[in-house]
């Protein structure tokens, strides 16, 4: 028996963060308890597509604490500087709600907000965030969202879907550490059955740097992979065996079983 812990995606994680594509200035993030006396102005945002956008109207200075593109358009002498508005058409709605919602209160919304009614996580959600994010520059947002995919994939031993990974691929920018994040996934986790019987379509890119980096994972793979012999020292820290079903002894191996 061995042990393959995948406790470290969260570490991984933290490796995937995103640094900002662009080179504007580096927003400066407000402590809201503290600093709240000086929201004194907001700011529209109005969100879709159409003649009916949906309008928001957000503390300025949160705005352009958080966001690089917020804080160039806000503070610039263009329209949208000199009004205090800006419009996103290609933005989603829910997106952008879950934006706000972590805007005021540090949180992407209750957990409950993030799994479907099947009870399985709405990855396509927290990727539909981060790519908010990434287009808006709100590095704390993105983080965040890489954070949520790590531990939802940790806690609920679940991946994202297929056509999640359509997001992945043709939703956000190829240099996105997220998607290095959702391979990871993939690789730490035992897949083979559900990549080869879903019955929905797998993007043919995903699949293709999935089998790269399974054929040449690099020394950091190597590491990650390797199989150890694991003696529990106590009942409470035993496991069974993937394999055999044996619940092994406090004291005992991996070479106690055949399998």
């Amino acid at each position: 028996m061995t042990e393959t812990s995948i406790s470290n995606v969260s570490r991984v994680a933290t490796r995937k963060r995103s640094s900002s594509p662009t080179t504007l200035p580096r927003a400066q993030p407000l402590a809201l308890r503290t600093q709240f006396k000086q929201f004194t102005r907001t700011a529209e945002i109005l969100v879709g597509p159409g003649r009916a956008p949906t309008r928001f109207l957000i503390h300025y200075e949160l705005l352009t604490g958080c966001s690089r593109f917020f804080s160039a358009a806000l503070d610039s002498t263009f329209a949208e500087g000199l009004s205090k508005s800006i419009t996103l058409p290609e933005e989603k709605l829910e997106p952008f709600e879950f934006f706000v919602h972590w805007l005021y209160t540090g949180e992407l919304g209750p957990a409950g907000d993030l799994f479907n009614k099947a009870g399985s996580p709405m990855y396509f959600m927290l990727l539909e965030i981060y790519g908010l994010a990434d287009r808006l520059g709100i590095e704390a947002l993105r983080n965040a969202a890489v954070d949520r995919i790590a531990l939802l994939s940790e806690g609920t031993n679940s991946v994202p879907t297929p056509s999640d990974t359509w997001i992945v691929y043709d939703g956000l920018r190829d240099s996105a550490p997220v998607r290095a994040l959702v391979l990871d996934l993939f690789a730490f986790k035992k897949t083979d059955n559900l990549l080869l019987n879903h019955e929905d379509e797998w993007h043919p890119r995903f699949l293709r740097d999935l089998v790269v980096k399974l054929k040449r994972p690099g020394r950091a793979g190597l590491a990650r992979h390797a199989l150890l012999p694991w003696r529990p020292d106590s009942w409470p820290k035993t496991r069974a065996c993937d394999v055999c079903r044996v619940l092994l002894k406090p004291g005992l191996t991996a070479k106690q079983c055949s399998g």
